[in-house]
């Protein structure tokens, strides 16, 4: 491993990131610090790959766990899918400029403040215009749009089953009926 000068904490990210043992884990930056989280549980997987094949079969382009950076510097998160047109990222910019991002999707795990709050914050700062939180934990999601003054001013909840209807520039639905709620975690 090479050793590098960290200059600021998207350095510190790019170094953990090029550590192989650290390959099981996501490195975001979120609020200022370090996020390290394991790998997702596979019913988690399932929605990523549900929603991301969705906006695939209406011409989006669905980047799982795409690093993200905007003007906002104290962020670098990495969304479960984070959706671009094919054209907006033909430059192949790694990390990618929120502002070329429609939609941004989080499955909620094991960070529920970050996905719940501290995220929606920066996507809505940062020019994102729709935010999706889907929670098998409880069988739900959130659809945040109009940001404006560092919140979305418009939230629409429903429950796995429900459709998701997604305003311009989609205007079709995410269909939620094959979503599942997380097994009860057995005991140790």
């Amino acid at each position: 491993m090479t050793a590098m000068v960290t200059t600021n904490a998207h350095d510190l990210v790019r170094l953990l990131e090029s550590i192989p043992e650290l390959d099981v884990y996501r490195v975001e930056l979120i609020d200022g610090k370090i996020v390290m989280l394991p790998s997702a549980a596979p019913f988690h997987n399932f929605i990523r790959l549900n929603v991301g094949s969705q906006f695939l079969q209406h011409d989006w382009y669905g980047m799982v766990e795409q690093a993200l950076v905007s003007p906002e510097a104290s962020f670098e998160p990495k969304p479960d899918i984070a959706v671009t047109t094919h054209e907006l990222g033909a430059d192949n910019l790694d990390p990618f400029p929120a502002e070329r991002v429609a939609i941004t999707v989080e499955i909620v795990s094991t960070d529920r403040d970050g996905d719940y709050a501290k995220k929606r914050l920066w996507y809505a700062i940062s020019g994102i215009p729709l935010y999706v939180v889907i929670d098998p934990d409880d069988g739900i999601w959130e659809l945040h749009s109009g940001a404006r003054g560092g919140d979305y001013r418009t939230v629409q909840h429903g429950r796995f089953g429900e459709p998701i209807e997604l305003p311009e520039p989609f205007a079709f639905p995410l269909d939620t009926s094959a979503f599942k709620v997380y097994p009860p975690t057995p005991p140790r």
